[in-house]
């Protein structure tokens, strides 16, 4: 099962920084699209696609009323579409669009090209289509920060209860069934204590439920409250020291990541901060990095920023993520722009008399060219 979660936006109207299924976020931005096209509006929104590990497969930007996709499925669809990779390559790309495919219903898909009605076919939280029913999230879900684990455990529950009522006849697998269910139930009432603030109580109650034999504390929610309370050193022995690395990038927080450098000091954590306080060239410089997909973005995106081109190129060539690209062509293009401006600005001042006027607003607009291509 694949997730979407929302990062910058300039609508309002989509949840951010929280992790929704996939076919969730296609309704959303495909009911979005359909009325921003009628409103003539428009609104970018920053995204990621990732798996059930929390492990990113895409990372794009979605132009809601541009007229470009009909829904996220389609804009992704499109923009692979416009990638030049090797054979290889196409056959993953391939893949991975099968499965996306396969996440959403087939009103949804771009070969549909058939908007939902206002009257009956628009997908509303907590109602009934054709395709399925489309869960309301209450507040409580809605305030989630934790990478969607309490609904997760909510999930296990309700399918620990239908297992219970499926098997009444096996009594043994009844009592234990109904017993987990119990406990995933004292789970539920933790995660929802840490989300209401209460992080310290809820940690104490989550470090004695992990020393209980057979006890589902999930980890992921438990790492992000040690986090969230600086306990780098517990947190460490709950998920190790990469897993936690990756976690502070995530967040962004460089002050976080530092003062868990000053205890487990890395390559790979110097390379995070080097690149989220843009030092570039200290980003080219660490060597054995541990690499992910989003480090080599980030290595990319360095290798862009000083001039690289080519390299940056060759780094995420294979990557699938529409932005980086972008950034790319577009860094290309205006840089061309600047050589264009300054051979002018060379052939004008070589003339006899020469044209001060259009010498200096030549300059002027390469300047602002420089600004841009620093801006990128």
């Amino acid at each position: 099962m694949f997730y979407v979660m929302f990062l910058k936006s300039e609508t309002k109207e989509v949840p951010t920084f929280q992790k929704i299924s996939f076919q969730e976020a296609c309704e959303k931005t495909h009911e979005l699209e359909h009325q921003y096209r009628q409103q003539g509006k428009r609104a970018s929104i920053d995204f990621h696609v990732l798996n059930e590990e929390n492990q990113e497969l895409y990372a794009g930007t979605y132009q809601v009323g541009s007229h470009f996709a009909i829904n996220l499925l389609d804009h992704i669809k499109k923009q692979l579409s416009q990638m030049k990779i090797n054979p290889k390559q196409e056959a993953i790309k391939q893949s991975f669009l099968k499965k996306l495919y396969h996440e959403v219903p087939y009103s949804l898909h771009p070969e549909a090209m058939k908007f939902p009605e206002r009257d009956e076919s628009i997908l509303t939280p907590g109602t009934f289509s054709k395709e399925g029913y489309t869960s309301k999230l209450s507040h409580f879900h809605r305030k989630m920060i934790y990478g969607g684990s309490v609904l997760s455990v909510l999930l296990l529950s309700i399918g620990c209860w239908t297992t219970v009522s499926a098997s009444q006849q096996q009594s043994d697998e009844v009592v234990q069934l109904q017993q987990k269910l119990k406990e995933e139930e004292k789970l539920t009432k933790l995660y929802e204590t840490a989300l209401l603030g209460d992080t310290e109580n809820a940690i104490e109650h989550l470090s004695k439920e992990k020393g209980n034999k057979g006890s589902q504390v999930n980890q992921d929610v438990y790492m992000s409250l040690l986090l969230e309370e600086k306990k780098y050193k517990e947190v460490v022995k709950v998920g190790g020291e990469k897993k936690v690395e990756d976690r502070l990038l995530e967040k962004g927080d460089v002050q976080s990541l530092k003062t868990f450098q000053e205890s487990f000091p890395s390559s790979t954590g110097t390379f995070d901060v080097a690149y989220l306080e843009q030092r570039w060239e200290d980003v080219l410089s660490q060597k054995d990095v541990r690499m992910t997909e989003k480090r080599q973005r980030m290595k990319g995106y360095a290798l862009l920023r000083t001039g690289k081109v080519e390299e940056a190129k060759k780094q995420v060539n294979h990557l699938q993520d529409e932005r980086i690209h972008q950034k790319i062509k577009q860094y290309e293009q205006v840089q061309q722009e600047i050589k264009d401006l300054q051979k002018r600005i060379e052939e004008e001042q070589q003339k006899d008399p020469k044209d001060e006027a259009k010498i200096q607003s030549l300059t002027e607009e390469k300047q602002k060219k420089e600004k841009a291509l620093n801006g990128i």
